[in-house]
């Protein structure tokens, strides 16, 4: 499943946030961190932060602020991911991103419509 965030931007997901690893080796990532909740016939989307992958890899599991992602009752909480190779985006580029996507999803307009 995906979710576009943001201007457009295409996000791939969700990924269990306990066994998600992005590598040092492989295509680095902004990542969100996302609950779902409502109805399945009409979902309701809630981002609950958003970050980039340094290039040596991230651990979602072991991030410091992963003590705080907490999904509402009812909801249900995953990481969804934008791959940004480096040949095409620098690690200043995914750094800006996230953070207009922090700002843009900040509570209480975290809702994604």
């Amino acid at each position: 499943m995906s979710l576009k965030l943001g201007d457009g931007h295409l996000f791939t997901g969700p990924f269990p946030i306990d066994t998600t690893v992005v590598r040092a080796n492989k295509v680095p990532v902004v990542y969100a961190i996302v609950a779902k909740g409502g109805q399945s016939w009409a979902p309701v989307f809630r981002v609950i932060d958003v970050g980039a992958s340094p290039d040596e890899g991230i651990d979602l599991a072991k991030h410091p602020s992963r003590p705080e992602w907490r999904p509402a009752a009812g909801e249900v909480m995953g990481a969804y991911l934008l791959y940004l190779p480096r040949s095409e985006h620098s690690q200043a580029d995914r750094e800006r991103l996230a953070q207009e996507l922090r700002g843009l999803y900040a509570s209480p307009n975290n809702f994604v419509t």
